[in-house]
C-alpha cells in the first residue's frame, strides 16, 4: 500500500498520479487547480477532530498590509493601490503543535504527492520550511473574520478545506493580473478592483478540496465569514531548501517566532 492510499478517495490513484502534464497545463492557463473530495470522509472526519482539539492553542492575529504586503511608499498617493491598507484577521495552528502521525503531516510529507506537487508547479524539489512553525498549518476563520486582497510572495499555494462556514467566506480572485505587458506593475486594474469596478472570479470549494493557486501575480481574498466556521489547512513548501519563514511573519501569524 502506498503512504497516503488509506487518505485519498478512488479517484485519486495512479492513473491520476501520472496526469500531472495535463493539469500542468491547467494550472498555467488558469492560475488555479481544485482537486475535488481529494481525502475520504472518514479522513475529513478525524482532520476536523484534530483541528478542533487543538484550536484552543491558535493565536489569534490580526494583520494589515498592502496588496503587495510591502513598506508604504510615499511616491504613490497613500489611498493608491500601492498604499491602500487591507486586513486579515484569524486564528492559526502551527506546525509544531501538529502531531507527526497526524493526516496532516502523512499528506504533506508523501513522495509521491511532493513529486506530483513538482510536477504540476514545474520544480525540481519541494522542501519543508526550515523552521518548526511554518509548514503546515491550521488556519480558523470566524464570523467577522476574513482574508483580505494580496498577491502572494511565494509562487504557489496549496491548500485543504476541511470544514466550510454556512455563510460568507467565498474565495475571489483575479488570475495573473499584476503585470502589464511591458512588465510594470498594473497598479490602475488593481485600483478599479478594490474600488469594485470590476467582478471577481469565485472558487466555491467543498470540505475535502484540495487547492493549488499561483498567487504571486493573482489577486486573491477570502470575504468575511458571516455564520460558521471556515477551517483551511497550508501546505507550504519552498523550492531550496533550509529556508525558514520570517521572523515578522511568525511573529504575525504565530505570536512567536519558535
Amino acid at each position: 500500500m502506498n503512504d497516503v492510499d488509506e487518505i485519498l478517495t478512488n479517484e485519486y490513484n495512479d492513473n491520476f498520479f501520472a496526469s500531472a502534464d495535463l493539469y500542468s497545463k491547467i494550472l498555467k492557463e488558469k492560475g488555479i487547480l481544485v482537486f475535488s473530495e481529494f481525502i475520504t470522509k472518514k479522513v475529513l472526519k478525524e482532520m476536523v477532530n484534530e483541528a478542533n482539539s487543538v484550536k484552543p492553542n491558535a493565536f489569534k492575529s490580526s494583520s494589515e498590509y498592502n496588496v503587495y504586503v510591502q513598506p508604504t511608499d510615499l511616491t504613490y498617493p497613500i489611498n493608491s493601490a500601492r498604499n491602500r491598507i487591507m486586513k486579515t484577521t484569524k486564528k492559526c495552528i502551527p506546525n509544531d503543535l501538529i502531531s507527526d502521525e497526524s493526516f496532516l503531516m502523512k499528506i504533506y510529507n508523501s513522495s509521491k504527492i511532493k513529486k506530483f506537487f513538482c510536477s504540476l508547479l514545474g520544480v525540481s524539489n519541494l522542501y519543508p520550511y526550515s523552521d518548526d512553525l511554518s509548514s503546515v498549518n491550521i488556519n480558523y476563520y470566524e464570523p467577522g473574520d476574513s482574508l483580505g486582497w494580496h498577491f502572494d510572495n511565494s509562487d504557489f499555494t496549496i491548500t485543504l478545506l476541511i470544514k466550510n462556514c454556512t455563510k460568507g467566506g467565498i474565495y475571489q480572485y483575479f488570475t495573473d493580473i499584476r503585470f502589464k505587458k511591458n512588465g510594470s506593475e498594473n497598479h490602475e486594474y488593481v485600483e478599479d478592483i478594490l474600488d469594485n469596478k470590476i467582478t471577481p472570479n469565485v472558487q466555491l470549494a467543498k470540505e475535502g478540496d484540495l487547492m493549488i493557486f499561483k498567487g504571486n501575480k493573482s489577486l486573491h481574498r477570502v470575504t468575511d465569514v458571516i455564520e460558521g466556521e471556515r477551517i483551511l489547512v497550508t501546505f507550504n513548501y519552498n523550492n531550496q531548501k533550509g529556508v525558514p519563514l520570517s521572523e515578522q511573519s511568525r511573529k504575525t501569524f504565530f505570536g512567536r517566532i519558535a
